[in-house]
């Protein structure tokens, strides 16, 4: 597969509805990510927020990022909800979102129900019985769609009325990587049309619309081999994959391109480092590896220790300032025109 379009086609990737000609971000902005595993992962690499931080430019300042994104997520908070109904992930991502209180969220899903339309992508019931196993495409993705606009109605209603700017983002396109590992041409053409239901949900609701999946090439898929790889295993992306996935996002925003690049850019590569600990610090507060010690049915074992977890916020918002700090000093190193 090709990562990358020609211009022509690139055009086509961007998709914004009512504040089209408004930049997204502005001084003093809380920006939440909620999806499922590319958003997580997205922490570990840093170039989706360093990206966003250099769109928005030097006037624009104290920009606070957070990442929501939960792995093998769906739209009706699966993976959120640990040992109980998806319901229990709703009420966690609700609480979540509220302590954020966003003004600016971008959405993420949709890889979940391609991959998965058969064998159902969601433990949410209906009468006892599993509402997606066996129901076919058209039920599986209608049902996705759904559970999306059920999803943006909590976000809404956690913000509190602070949410100024809602971005709908596609995923990007599945790769063939050759035997042993799937051909993905199926999960793709099942892709294309769940963006296009995301598209039309984005339009229904005055938000906008990045189009991932034809920015990296999901529209002329034909079934290649993908060279270079952007995937490990043609789903999760690495690092160049997440580097490019950052970049076309930002351009399906509407800003420019970057003249600078995170690979050789020594001012640019400290801001990311930076973002990365940031992210390190944030997930481990509100995701800790222990949380059934601390807060659940067993923190009868070790729920003393559940008064360290706010012990994080000093630490989040001291790395916070050094983030500010790396990124005033990339813009103070980039060129005056």
């Amino acid at each position: 597969m090709k990562p990358l379009l020609g211009c022509s086609l690139l055009a086509l990737a961007v998709s914004l509805t009512a504040e089209e000609t408004k930049p997204l971000l502005r001084s003093g902005d809380r920006i939440v990510f909620v999806g499922n595993t590319l958003v997580e992962r997205a922490r570990l690499f840093g170039h989706l927020e360093t990206s966003l931080q250099l769109a928005a430019g030097p006037d624009v300042k104290g920009l606070v990022f957070r990442n929501l994104g939960w792995s093998g997520d769906s739209v009706f908070g699966d993976a959120r909800s640990y040992f109980g109904p998806p319901a229990e992930g709703r009420e966690r991502l609700t609480r979540n979102v509220g302590e954020v209180k966003p003004t600016v969220a971008l959405l993420w899903y949709g890889t979940e129900t391609a991959l998965s339309v058969n064998q159902g992508w969601t433990n949410e019931t209906a009468n006892g019985a599993n509402i997606v196993s066996g129901s076919g495409f058209e039920a599986s993705k209608d049902l996705f769609l759904q559970g999306y606009e059920a999803l943006l109605d909590s976000v809404r209603t956690a913000a509190a009325g602070e949410l100024r700017e809602i971005v709908f983002v596609s995923p990007p396109p599945f790769e063939n990587l050759g035997a042993p590992l799937p051909d993905q041409s199926s999960a793709n053409r099942h892709l294309a049309s769940i963006r296009d239901g995301i598209r039309d949900l984005a339009k229904k609701n005055n938000a906008r619309f990045v189009d991932l999946f034809a920015a990296l090439g999901g529209d002329a898929f034909d079934g290649e081999i993908a060279s270079p790889a952007l995937t490990e295993d043609g789903v999760n992306h690495g690092d160049a994959g997440h580097a490019l996935v950052a970049r076309e996002l930002v351009k399906g925003l509407g800003y420019p391109e970057s003249p600078l690049s995170q690979n050789d850019n020594e001012a640019l590569a400290k801001l990311r480092a930076s973002i990365i600990e940031k992210d390190r610090l944030f997930f481990h507060r509100w995701r800790p590896a222990n949380e059934t010690y601390l807060f659940l049915f067993r923190k009868h074992e070790q729920g003393q220790n559940a008064k360290e977890i706010p012990m994080f916020d000093p630490l989040i918002a001291s790395q916070e300032r050094k983030v500010e700090e790396s990124r005033a000093a990339v813009f103070a190193g980039m060129p005056k025109n």
